[in-house]
């Protein structure tokens, strides 16, 4: 099995970003931004809603 120092590695993931980057169009990777974005937000606020309930639920109690 070869080992790779970490130049070799750098130089590897950089290389292939490189590949992918070229290949990818704009629209595909603003699609892929904003999709990212929605998906936060909506996880953020799903998460800020659930500690609301929870909160409510405990206090009834």
């Amino acid at each position: 099995m070869m080992l790779l120092d970490t130049s070799q590695r750098a130089g590897t993931v950089g290389g292939l970003a490189l590949v992918l980057l070229v290949q990818l169009e704009s629209a595909e990777i603003l699609k892929t931004v904003i999709l990212a974005a929605v998906g936060g937000t909506s996880s953020y606020l799903v998460t800020l809603t659930v500690k609301l309930l929870l909160r409510r639920c405990r206090q009834k109690r």
